[in-house]
């Protein structure tokens, strides 16, 4: 009797300990809005600091997935029990013709890190809003995560193109993500806002039109468009590319997968799940890692959590 209790205590060790190996820590509050505001006396100083040659060498903020990086393994996502959700377009009330033809929406995001004083850049995408001020992006492509800073000198360059700002540099105003990124590192809530000041009276939406956001829809989606500015070998960074197809749910995680052969300086760009026109669709995710060797992209879909985010900006 004492050896087979001591079996089914064996057992039940084994199983504890498996259970928190495979399955993620789940933090309280990673849903909790972390933000930092942009101090406005010195957005005359960030726009002179980014100068063409600045933009130019700033290095690609890349995300590679592994095992060992990757919090996004909970299996029990709930979203797929809830009601999708969207968001409305809104093309340009402004009519402004750039010289070269690229999409409006999508841009590059520049910055620095504090902590060691490089220039890095993501991309990044218009989305509409009341305020017509809102940038949708990747969290790591706002802060360092795990304890880290929120990132400084920020700039939105929508429809850059081979070092050209054919719609302005756009200063950044608030920065907005979830603590469970910014404290736990956390890839579940590795997406951001940003919102952007007005640009010689302008407001962006306006300017180069916003994409609606999608919420709460499966992993699985057809004749999906990823948007992005890679920039690390072989591609050049300075002109946007897009992939091509359907996603499919990664095992035992809540990401959404695509084959894509993106590199660094494409995270934070945009997954549409339709498109209206060649500038405008619906996101229904942001680009958060990579495989290595390249060849597939990874995102977790917007959730009702980032629904909150969205609705808390009004007031940013």
């Amino acid at each position: 009797m004492s050896g087979k209790n001591g079996k089914n205590i064996f057992s039940i060790f084994i199983a504890f300990i498996t259970f928190f190996i495979i399955t993620p820590t789940v933090f309280a509050g990673e849903a909790e809005i972390v933000e930092e505001k942009a101090q406005f006396q010195i957005q005359n100083e960030i726009k002179e600091y980014w100068t063409k040659e600045q933009m130019e060498n700033a290095i690609p903020m890349d995300n590679i997935h592994t095992n060992k990086n990757s919090n996004s393994l909970n299996t029990n996502d709930k979203s797929a029990d809830l009601k999708p959700s969207d968001t409305e377009p809104a093309a340009p009330s402004l009519n402004i013709t750039p010289n070269a033809v690229v999409p409006k929406t999508t841009g590059k995001l520049f910055f620095t890190n504090p902590n060691d004083g490089r220039n890095y850049v993501c991309s990044a995408s218009a989305v509409n809003n009341p305020n017509k001020n809102l940038v949708t992006t990747a969290g790591h492509c706002m802060h360092e995560g795990n304890g880290g800073d929120f990132y400084t000198n920020i700039i939105f360059v929508p429809a850059y193109y081979e070092g050209n700002a054919p719609y302005g540099r756009w200063n950044v105003n608030w920065k907005v993500t979830f603590q469970g990124w910014t404290e736990n590192g956390n890839y579940d809530y590795d997406q951001a806002f940003l919102t952007v000041f007005p640009e010689n009276g302008r407001d962006l939406v306006n300017v180069v039109g916003g994409n609606g956001l999608s919420f709460n829809y499966s992993q699985n989606q057809t004749d999906v468009r990823v948007t992005g500015y890679p920039a690390a070998d072989p591609y050049p960074g300075d002109i946007p590319y897009s992939c091509y197809g359907d996603t499919t749910k990664r095992f035992l995680s809540n990401d959404a997968q695509i084959s894509c052969g993106f590199t660094g300086g494409a995270s934070g760009g945009a997954w549409f799940r339709t498109m209206s026109s060649d500038h405008l669709g619906q996101i229904f995710a942001v680009t958060s890692r990579r495989s290595e060797p390249r060849g597939t992209l990874y995102a977790r879909p917007f959730t009702s959590d980032y629904r909150d985010l969205f609705d808390s900006m009004e007031d940013r």
